[in-house]
């Protein structure tokens, strides 16, 4: 592999030029990217959660059916804390959830969440010993229209807003309906029926899924993880919801670093040490490694639009142009909420 190293500001900057493609042909497939392979290929925001490191991380493993709703809550609150669950759809729903259908996050390996142009849909990943038959005798039990197949044929079971709302009220709009992919010990929730549907061919790899694997190579193993794809990135974390003076102080900042390319997908990820890893692609190599050095010293400066400057977050410990991606690598500050600041913009270095 050949590479060109150069410091930046204290920061090690790699430019990767070959050896992308061996590592994609070999690499094993991760829990990340198994999550994105459930989603929809019109997904523009995909949010993860591995709740398997959660538990261990907030100390939620010994919890189980029998288990009170204040310990429930207080391992939450430990991982809300930890800033580990603030992206997950179904965490405030935990207790309703295990007490109405019988499984919850506390059973799950992971969730991932999908959201597009006309609704959202919800995957979790049960752990092997999980009854997902159950699930659907529940299903059946609370009201829900069962699938023509019937339980066990990965169909729809529909809802809809006034059963949830009579159900219980700690369920949101994405419990309306629902699929069981027993074999493949998925659950999927959505507010539409057509998403799950959509949902279930994507996980049967009768659709197209979620491709960003560049940006799932960049967010490695997280803990948690959200990816904007396609162009949606500049929508979601661009400057432009901030007041004036913030999008003129960015300007000047962009100006200064010497400019920057749009992003065509943006994922932030944070691992089980906290460190946080963030990838910027871009629609050419050569773009990637332009924007290499000015992305690191955006992130090295000022945050307008969030206060203060990024430094005051987290130190930039290193960062690579890897073909048409750059991957920073972030280490936290004892700040709290970090890794919520940076998936919810505006955020300067992320910016089109």
């Amino acid at each position: 592999m050949s590479r060109r190293v150069v410091a930046v500001a204290g920061t090690l900057v790699v430019l990767l030029l070959a050896g992308f493609f061996a590592w994609r042909v070999f690499a094993p497939e991760t829990r990340y990217e198994e999550a994105l392979g459930t989603l929809p290929a019109s997904t523009l925001r995909a949010t993860y959660t591995d709740w398997a490191e959660v538990r261990d991380a907030a100390d939620g493993d010994g919890l189980d059916a029998g288990s009170s709703e204040d310990d429930v809550n207080a391992f939450l609150s430990r991982a809300f804390d930890q800033d580990l669950v603030t992206t997950s759809a179904l965490a405030d729903s935990t207790n309703a959830m295990r007490e109405r259908y019988g499984v919850s996050p506390l059973d799950a390996e992971w969730e991932a969440f999908g959201q597009d142009e006309s609704g959202q849909v919800a995957v979790l990943k049960m752990a092997d010993d999980v009854d997902l038959g159950g699930v659907e005798q529940k299903l059946r039990s609370l009201g829900y229209t069962e699938p023509a197949g019937g339980i066990g044929s990965g169909g729809t079971w529909t809802g809809g807003a006034d059963l949830v709302a009579s159900i219980d009220p700690g369920l949101t709009p994405v419990f309306q309906n629902a699929a069981v992919l027993a074999d493949d010990h998925l659950l999927v929730l959505s507010d539409r029926t057509d998403a799950v549907s959509k949902a279930v061919e994507v996980a049967r790899g009768n659709a197209s899924d979620l491709d960003e694997p560049d940006l799932a190579r960049v967010a490695g193993e997280p803990v948690t993880a959200v990816l904007w794809a396609s162009d949606f990135a500049c929508q979601a974390l661009s400057m432009t919801s901030a007041d004036q003076e913030d999008q003129r102080v960015a300007d000047r900042l962009v100006s200064e670093a010497g400019g920057v390319s749009p992003v065509t997908g943006v994922v932030v990820a944070q691992q089980t040490d906290r460190s946080i890893k963030v990838g910027l692609e871009f629609e050419t190599d050569d773009q990637a490694s332009d924007n290499l050095q000015p992305r690191v010293d955006l992130a090295a400066g000022e945050a307008p639009g969030q206060g203060g400057s990024f430094t005051d977050r987290f130190t930039v410990e290193a960062g690579e142009a890897d073909g048409d991606t750059v991957v920073l690598d972030l280490a936290p500050t004892d700040a709290e909420f970090v890794f919520s600041d940076l998936t919810s913009g505006p955020v300067l270095f992320a910016t089109c």
